[in-house]
C-alpha cells in the first residue's frame, strides 16, 4: 500500500492512495441507460467582463448613486443588478447616461451593494468618458473602462485587472453582443458575440468538472459559432453543437460502458480523442451518471501520452496513449468494499483490494468538500499539470486528479488493464453535497 500527501483544495492537505497489483477478470457491462440530459449552468456573475458590464448597467439604471458619491466602507456601492430579465423592466424610449470613473477613487461592489469593509469588494475603476443608452431591448455602450487592483488605495499604477473598449456595443436581452464590438485590450482581442454566455458556461464547466476538463472543453469549442450557447431563463445551455464536439445524448450507452462507442476496443487500438470532446455529460450523483463520468474521464486520459511522476514503486516516465477501458460491475463491487471501509473508518486507505490495482481518494475526513463527480476526481481536478505537448513532462490532466498525480497516473494509463469500476458514497459534508470515499479498481 502506498500513501502520500499532496496539496489539494484551498490550502488544506489531502492524501491520495494508489496501489499496484493485477488480476484477471471478465468485464460485465452495465446496460442501464442514463436519461437524456440537456446540460445547463446558472448564469454566472463573477467574471471580469460581467463586473465591467454590471457597473455600467448599475449606474445607468438609477441616478441616486453615482461613482463619485460612493465612499468605500461608508456608503452603499454597486449591486449585482445585471441578471437575465432586467432589461424588460426598462423603458422602450431609452435613457442615456454619461459616466466617468476616477482611477484614484475606490468603489465597492457586492451582491446587494451594501456597505462593506471586505477589501475583495473594493475596486478601482478608471475610464474615458463613457456613454450608456439603456432601454428594454438592452444597452449600448461607447468608451473604455479599466480596473486596477485595490492595494492600500487606488492608483492606475496598481496591478491591472482588465480594460474593455466599447464601440457602440449593443448587449441585447439575451446577453448577445448583436452590434458594435467589445475589445479586450488586455489580451488584444475582439470578444465573440456570445462571449458573455461563453464565459458563464465556462465557469460552470470549471466548477462541475474541474479546470483541466475546462481546458478540454475550450479546445472543442474554439470553432463554435455564435449560436453555440443560449440563455434559457437564468441558465446558459447548448443550442448548436459544433462538429468537433460530441453530444452525450447521441451515444449508445451500452457501447460507452463497453469502451467501444468510438470504435476502438479494450486491449486494442488507442482510445479515440473524441472521449475528450463529449458534452451534455450527466451531472447527477446517481450510479449510472457516475459510470458515464468514469468512462469519459479514464478513456479521455488514455487517448494521449502523458508523463507520470514517480513515487516509491511507481517509476516516472512518459506513458504512451493506450486502449480504452470497459466498465466492470465486478470491479465496482470490489471497489465498494474498500469505499465502505474508508467511510466506516472516516479515513482514506486501501483497506480491501481483492488483489487488484487500486486508486483511492477521500477528502471530507480532512475538511474538504466532496467531489461533484468522478470526472473531476479522475481527470479535471485543478489546473493541468503541464499543458505544453512539446514539454517532456507533458500531462494535461488536473494536477491533483488521479491522472495528474504520481502513482495514480500510472494506474489510469496502465496498458495491461481492460476494465475498471469506481465506487463512492454520496454525502453532504462541509456544506456541500457530492461524492467521496472514492475507490477505483483496475483489472485485466
Amino acid at each position: 500500500m502506498h500513501l502520500f500527501k499532496v496539496t489539494a483544495i484551498v490550502s488544506s492537505l489531502f492524501m491520495l492512495s494508489a496501489c499496484g497489483g493485477q488480476t484477471e477478470h471478465v468485464p460485465s457491462a452495465n446496460l442501464n441507460a442514463v436519461e437524456s440530459t440537456s446540460q445547463s449552468f446558472e448564469f454566472k456573475n463573477d467574471s471580469s467582463l460581467y463586473t465591467a458590464l454590471n457597473a455600467l448597467y448599475f449606474f445607468s439604471a438609477q441616478d441616486k448613486i453615482t461613482p463619485q458619491k460612493i465612499n468605500a466602507g461608508i456608503t452603499e456601492g454597486i449591486a449585482k443588478w445585471l441578471k437575465p430579465g432586467v432589461f424588460a423592466k426598462q423603458s422602450n424610449t431609452g435613457i442615456q447616461q454619461n459616466l466617468t470613473f476616477d482611477g484614484n477613487h475606490p468603489i465597492t461592489s457586492s451582491e446587494t451593494g451594501s456597505v462593506t469593509l471586505q477589501l475583495e469588494n473594493w475596486h478601482c475603476y478608471d475610464s474615458s468618458p463613457i456613454t450608456v443608452v439603456l432601454d428594454n431591448q438592452g444597452m449600448t455602450i461607447d468608451g473604455t473602462l479599466s480596473e486596477y487592483q485595490y492595494s492600500s488605495g487606488c492608483r492606475t499604477s496598481n496591478t491591472h485587472v482588465f480594460s474593455y473598449n466599447f464601440k457602440h456595443a449593443h448587449i441585447n436581452t439575451q446577453f448577445i453582443i448583436d452590434s458594435g464590438s467589445i475589445t479586450d485590450l488586455t489580451h488584444q482581442q475582439t470578444l465573440k458575440a456570445n462571449q458573455i454566455l461563453l464565459t458563464s458556461m465556462a465557469d460552470g464547466i470549471k466548477q462541475q468538472f474541474g479546470s483541466a476538463w475546462l481546458a478540454q472543453w475550450q479546445l472543442g469549442a474554439q470553432h463554435a459559432g455564435n449560436d453555440f450557447v443560449t440563455l434559457a431563463g437564468n441558465r446558459v445551455k447548448y443550442q448548436h453543437i459544433p462538429a468537433e464536439m460530441v453530444d452525450f445524448n447521441t451515444l449508445d450507452r451500452s457501447k460507452l460502458l463497453a469502451g467501444t462507442v468510438f470504435g476502438n476496443t479494450p486491449g486494442g487500438a488507442v482510445a479515440s480523442d473524441k472521449w475528450c470532446r463529449i458534452i451534455n455529460i450527466p451531472q447527477g450523483t446517481d450510479l449510472d451518471s457516475q459510470k458515464a463520468q468514469t468512462m469519459i474521464a479514464v478513456n479521455c486520459a488514455r487517448s494521449e501520452k502523458r508523463y507520470c511522476e514517480g513515487i516509491e514503486t511507481f517509476l516516472p516516465g512518459m506513458q504512451p496513449a493506450t486502449s480504452p477501458l470497459a466498465w466492470s460491475d465486478q470491479e465496482y463491487k470490489f471497489a465498494m468494499d474498500n469505499t465502505n471501509l474508508q467511510q466506516q473508518n472516516n479515513k482514506q486507505g486501501h483497506f480491501e483490494q481483492h488483489h487488484q490495482t487500486q486508486n483511492a481518494f477521500s477528502v471530507s475526513p480532512l475538511g474538504g468538500a466532496p467531489f461533484t463527480g468522478a470526472l473531476k476526481a479522475i481527470y479535471g481536478y485543478m489546473a493541468p499539470k503541464n499543458a505544453n505537448p512539446n514539454n517532456p513532462y507533458y500531462n494535461n490532466a488536473g494536477a491533483n486528479s488521479f491522472t495528474g498525480h504520481a502513482g495514480h497516473c500510472q494506474n489510469e494509463m496502465a496498458d495491461w488493464a481492460t476494465t475498471t469500476g469506481l465506487s463512492f458514497k454520496v454525502i453532504t459534508a462541509n456544506g456541500v453535497r457530492g461524492i467521496d470515499f472514492l475507490t477505483q479498481n483496475f483489472a485485466k
